[in-house]
């Protein structure tokens, strides 16, 4: 296990310097550049020089790469270069309110999600199970903005019942009722679109295990089917559903870019369209490190959920 474990977190190395790699040159070819967002009708061509050679930007791009990664090496992410505060500082302000909302929007869909799989499984070609496969290719086919679109309309704009967007309200004590509201509209968007995809995995994954023969055995020997399927079907339906749930983690972090743009929210996903709006290279790397970082780490746990599940996996 021990073993298993220290191979990938080795392989692991390569893995990140590729993508740090890969994306410090995607940005780098991006058209413009930071200076680029510091407009000044004053400026010269030589005063923007130089702050491109303050910035470092006058260097060739894989030097520009290695100071970079030497730097993160020693625990610097260097500085924001719109705000000009630390790139850590920046992160720790955004990355609790990503979690909040992500956190919460994923508990909700697969508390939903997975038990109307399963009964949709066991109901299937029922009215019940036709319903429930319509709403979720609503779920997963409708673009989220829409729903908070449409949302913001009915809910805040019309019924006055729910705020439009942001975290708090402005000029009022930030207390837990007042979060609650402001999370609803982005909670309910971000669900519904994370457990249309659920349904439609767990329902499968049911389907291929209900009509086994030990199933049919454990059937005939008279016990009932909430634990036929509780104990013994669901049991071996997860693996697959522990992949989506894999899948989904990195999600935590990465934020919903789309949908925290929409509400205002102030986490990770908002902070890297205004990055890339001003072309702030460190913030944007630091997103994408840490977005990396995740992707890892819901690899690993995910294959220490399938031994669990399943002791047959050693690999």
């Amino acid at each position: 296990m021990r073993n298993q474990l220290r191979k990938r977190l080795l392989i692991t190395i390569p893995i990140l310097l590729f993508v740090t790699l890969f994306n410090f040159i995607l940005i780098s070819l991006a058209p413009g550049d930071p200076v680029d967002a510091f407009f000044n009708p004053n400026a010269t061509a030589a005063d923007l020089e130089a702050k491109r050679a303050s910035l470092g930007l006058d260097k060739p791009m894989i030097y520009q790469y290695f100071v970079w990664l030497g730097n993160v090496l020693h625990g610097d992410f260097g500085y924001s270069y719109s705000s000009y505060e630390p790139v850590t500082k920046i992160l720790s302000y955004r990355i609790g309110p990503t979690l909040l909302l992500m956190g919460i929007s994923m508990l909700v869909a697969y508390i939903i999600a997975i038990p109307i799989g399963i009964i949709s499984a066991t109901k299937q070609y029922s009215a019940l199970d036709h319903t429930v496969t319509g709403l979720s290719f609503i779920g997963i086919s409708v673009p989220s903005f829409f729903f908070g679109l449409f949302g913001i309309f009915i809910f805040s704009l019309n019924l006055h019942w729910l705020p439009t967007g942001g975290m708090y309200s402005l000029g009022k004590a930030a207390d837990f009722g007042d979060r609650v509201k402001h999370l609803i509209l982005p909670v309910a968007v971000l669900s519904l679109s994370i457990s249309g995809k659920m349904v439609r995995y767990v329902r499968s994954s049911m389907l291929d295990v209900l009509n086994q023969d030990y199933l049919r055995t454990a059937r005939a020997k008279g016990l009932k089917e909430v634990i036929v399927i509780g104990r013994h079907a669901l049991k071996n339906a997860l693996i697959p559903i522990i992949t989506v749930i894999g899948l989904d983690i990195p999600l935590l972090i990465g934020g919903a870019v789309v949908t925290e743009q929409i509400f205002q929210w102030p986490g990770i996903g908002q902070l890297t369209i205004q990055s890339i709006n001003s072309r702030d290279y460190p913030v944007l790397m630091a997103i994408n490190l840490l977005s990396a970082l995740f992707v890892v780490a819901s690899n690993l746990l995910t294959d220490l959920a399938y031994r669990i599940v399943d002791p047959r996996i050693k690999e």
